[in-house]
């Protein structure tokens, strides 16, 4: 935390959080949502909002779909974290890249060893932990992906037309195999039946969905 251990430093990393990392905009809208008694979701959260969390819902881990870095939302997300007692869990995904297979045993097995009640975010809350609530809901619930799936929707602000679409495409690749392969879990077909590069081969995005999310609402 050596960037926050002077004052300026510590200046210097809220103004990076709220006016490049957008915080401003989230001290508006925190795109917070329960996923059960013990998960939630939501944008990447200031301190003050971890603090909340913590007293409110006892968060025990906030696992970030976002990296470890000398980034000011990130070393004053740590610092909370720190201070509370709260596990902090890097776990870096694209919300415009079909997802790496390692990276999500990765991230069941983050799910899995967690210690609960949890938060998950990236940073906006729309797409990456879009898709790590549709992992707790299937691996920790043991909910169908089909049903999962609700969690990556315009609701939470997801686009599916953007490169963010690949998300849905790849979720929705293993229901299409499901369909004439019902015995093959989820899991399996990650590891046995993905095929990431036909995927990437075969999507195509809409020039102005790419324009709002790459530009305009600069999506990681």
């Amino acid at each position: 935390m050596e960037n926050l251990q002077t004052k300026w430093g510590r200046l210097k990393a809220h103004l990076e959080a709220w006016f490049i990392d957008h915080e401003i905009l989230r001290l508006f809208y925190r795109n917070f949502h329960a996923l059960s008694n013990n998960a939630y979701r939501s944008n990447h959260p200031s301190a003050a909002f971890i603090q909340k969390l913590h007293q409110k819902n006892g968060i025990k881990t906030v696992i970030s779909l976002r990296r470890a870095d000398k980034t000011g939302q990130y070393q004053l997300e740590k610092e909370a974290c720190d201070r509370l007692g709260i596990k902090l869990i890097n776990h870096p995904m694209s919300s415009r890249s079909f997802p790496d297979a390692d990276k999500i045993l990765q991230a069941k097995k983050i799910l899995e060893d967690a210690e609960y009640p949890i938060l998950i975010h990236c940073k906006s809350g729309a797409d990456r932990a879009g898709m790590m609530s549709v992992f707790y809901k299937h691996f920790i619930l043991n909910q169908p992906i089909k049903e999962a799936l609700s969690e990556l929707s315009m609701k939470y602000g997801h686009f599916r037309w953007a490169d963010t679409g690949k998300l849905d495409i790849f979720f929705e690749s293993f229901l299409t195999f499901e369909k004439n392969h019902p015995n093959v879990s989820f899991i399996e077909w990650v590891q046995t039946h993905y095929d990431k590069p036909k995927l990437n081969k075969e999507f195509h995005a809409a020039g102005w969905a790419n324009i709002i999310v790459n530009r305009i609402l600069r999506r990681e």
